[in-house]
């Protein structure tokens, strides 16, 4: 898709290598920029974006791509998906929220997808969300 650009970046937040992985090339396939993050990490699972209430990684993304249950969640420390989504929502980030149990959907800002969605299914649902590049979406 070299010759059409761009559709933008995805910043991919996913703990799981395998899923991870899987996911940024659906969405690479797909056309799409993306830069990873394995989510907040050990040893004490807390996030730089909770701690500062931004994320660095986030800041050319077009549109984040969150699991909702990350590593620190198996454990119950540090910084849950939760509080992730706050984040990103009150940086004005557009968010597809990878989860089966999620608060509402806000139209223009958060869709909920399956935890494991196919390649298709979320490269649509991204396409959706992310801003039209040259168009100001303010």
């Amino acid at each position: 898709m070299e010759e059409y650009g761009s559709r933008g970046t995805v910043l991919l937040v996913e703990s799981d290598a395998q899923e991870r992985e899987r996911v940024a090339t659906g969405l690479e396939d797909a056309g799409f920029n993306v830069t990873l993050c394995p989510g907040p990490s050990g040893p004490d699972y807390t996030c730089v974006g909770a701690r500062t209430l931004e994320c660095p990684l986030a800041k050319g993304a077009s549109v984040v791509v969150l699991d909702m249950w990350l590593e620190g969640d198996d454990l119950m420390e540090g910084t849950p998906a939760e509080e992730l989504l706050d984040v990103y929502l009150l940086a004005g980030h557009r968010v597809i929220a990878l989860a089966s149990h999620l608060p509402e959907e806000i139209p223009g800002r958060v869709v909920r997808l399956p935890r494991r969605p196919g390649s298709e299914e979320l490269a649509t649902a991204v396409g959706a969300l992310a801003p039209v590049p040259g168009v100001d979406d303010s």
